[in-house]
Parts: C-alpha cells; structure tokens; sequence
C-alpha cells in the first residue's frame, strides 16, 4: 500500500455524536489519498463501538483507518499521538464535530504540490447555528493571536515530529507551535478559501483567561512580549469583555455572538 499524502487526525473524548458528523464528512471527500486516524481518550461512551463499525466504511473506500482509546494527558497529548502514528506527508487535525467545508476541499487543496511548511485558509464558524466567514489574518497576527483556524492548517509531518505540541500549554501549545514556525521564518502558503467548518464554543473558548495567560507565557518564551499601545489596547479589550461576561452571564455573550454572526 502506498504512503497516503495526508494523514486526518481526530482527537477526541465522549464525543460520539459530534464524532459521527465528523466521520460522515471525512468519508464523503472525493479525493481520498489520505489515512484517517482516531485518537480517544478512553471515552465511556458509545465512541468505540461507533470507531469498530466504522472500519468497513473506510475500508470499502480503501481509506486506511485505524483508532486507539486510552487514557492521555489532554488534548495536546493526544495529538501529539496522532503526530506520532501518522503516516501521510501532510497533517490536519479535525476534532469531534469540525468538519471539512465541502467534499471536495481535499482535491482542492492537493491537486497541485505544495512546497511549503505549512498551508493554512479560511474557516467557516459556526454559533448556536448562524455561520460566518472568518478570512485568515496576516500572519504577523499570530504575535497576539491566532491568525487561522488550526482546523484550516496542513502541516508537515517532518515539521510537526521535530516541534510536537508543548504540553505544558493546556489551552495554547497550537498557537504556541504556529507563532514559533513563523518566528523561525518557516514557510507558510495561504489558500484563498475556506477549508474547514469550525463550531464556536470549544475548549479554548470555554477556558478564555487560562488562554490570555498562556498567551503571555508563549509571548515571553518566544521573546515577542512588549509593552506598547497595542499591547495596552488588546488588554483592555480583553478583561473588558472578560468582566462584561461575569457581570451578565453568557445568554448575554451568546446574543452578542449571534448578532456578529448575521
């Protein structure tokens, strides 16, 4: 069997329902020179009993496919797992729920060779079920924030083996890896398109002060951490919004959202 040119990793736990969305989408792309593979974390729900029927699916559209379920040290931990199993030459990391924009997202993206480090596009973001556009930012961006979706990004396999994700991070070692590729000039292409269909409200958003703290951490690490008036700026806009949610709760924040994403 030839080596596939991607390799599509799921991280997950207790996830079943937004796993089979997940699992739906991989199987309808039209371009399948990619392995799928699964990393659970020991869920108690029915997510491995799903995993087991899945197997004549992929194997009926001769997708390698293969999954593991046992317990790990976090998200970070597990992709790191998936990283290491992996066999395709590019990565994408698809967790239980996203999805790939359109069946044939795949062709799009690999029609023609990529000699970059990483390829990163748009992503359509999902909230309480009203959808918008988020363009990717300049990659300069990536100093204070994510410039792209993580699930709108392939990475080299090479790339990724030599820099896993820094575990120390619980909430930011993605952004953490993306910001030290592009401190150490590794080369980026942008695809002008959407890649991925990515729903609002996931663990970096549920954990929104350990994430600005970690920021702080990795802008430090890095050499990147300055005093000046954006810095002062994106503060200020932060921990306003942080206490405007203590203050009035989320219906409020889900309202706010709701009406940015009309």
């Amino acid at each position: 069997m030839s080596t596939p040119v991607l390799s599509i990793i799921t991280v997950c736990f207790n996830a079943c329902n937004e796993l089979q969305n997940t699992v739906k989408n991989v199987l309808a792309q039209e371009w399948t020179n990619f392995e799928y593979l699964v990393i659970d974390g020991a869920s108690t729900d029915d997510t491995v009993s799903f995993l087991e029927q899945s197997t004549t699916l992929f194997a009926a559209k001769k997708i390698p496919f293969h999954f593991i379920s046992e317990k790990d040290h976090g998200i970070y931990d597990a992709m790191n797992k998936g990283i290491r199993i992996a066999s395709g030459d590019w990565l994408l990391f698809l967790n239980a729920g996203d999805l790939l924009y359109k069946p044939n997202i795949l062709r799009k993206v690999f029609e023609i060779s990529h000699s970059a480090d990483i390829l990163y596009g748009d992503t359509i973001c999902v909230y309480q079920g009203q959808q918008k556009k988020y363009s990717a930012l300049p990659l300069k961006n990536l100093i204070y924030e994510m410039a792209f979706c993580h699930q709108s990004a392939f990475i080299s396999k090479q790339l990724l083996s030599k820099y896993p994700y820094d575990t120390t991070f619980k909430v930011c070692a993605d952004h953490y890896f993306f910001l030290q590729m592009y401190l150490q000039k590794k080369s980026f292409d942008y695809l002008p398109f959407p890649v991925s269909i990515y729903e609002i409200a996931g663990f970096s958003d549920k954990n929104k002060l350990l994430s600005h703290q970690e920021k702080h951490r990795m802008q430090k690490q890095l050499g990147v951490f300055h005093f000046s008036p954006i810095w002062f700026f994106r503060e200020l806009n932060f921990y306003f919004k942080y206490f405007i949610k203590i203050l009035f709760g989320q219906n409020f924040i889900n309202l706010v959202r709701k009406k940015r994403l009309h």
